[in-house]
């Protein structure tokens, strides 16, 4: 089954995602990241981080072990946190790029996001 992949960028929300959507199914994983910024956290932090979601979940950051890609199939392996959150502790899809984006370009953004 492939999974339409788009990347978004949000300024007005302070984050930049990659969406991987099931259209079958409505399932959603998502990569997003704070934008850089010059404002710092409580803990005197600047805010840049990684998380996972199903886009209506809360967020896991540091959700990803590791992926790697397989030609087409992007494959991510989870933290348990986030294996609860998605039910499994590897996710793997056959990707199909949106929004004009190509394979290549998504797998630099998936590379940026969780670096």
């Amino acid at each position: 089954m492939a999974i339409r992949v788009s990347h978004e960028r949000h300024p007005d929300l302070g984050c930049e995602a990659l969406v991987f959507l099931d259209e079958d199914s409505d399932g959603c994983f998502q990569i997003q990241r704070d934008l850089p910024s010059p404002l710092r956290d409580a803990d005197g932090h600047r805010p840049n981080r990684y998380c996972v979601t199903t886009g209506a979940s809360a967020p896991v950051y540091g959700g990803i072990v590791q992926w790697r890609r397989v030609g087409d199939r992007f494959e991510f392996a989870l933290t348990k946190r986030a294996a609860a959150l998605f039910d499994d502790e590897v996710l793997s899809f056959d990707v199909v790029p949106a929004g004009g984006s190509t394979i290549d370009q998504l797998a630099k953004h998936v590379d940026r996001l969780i670096g």
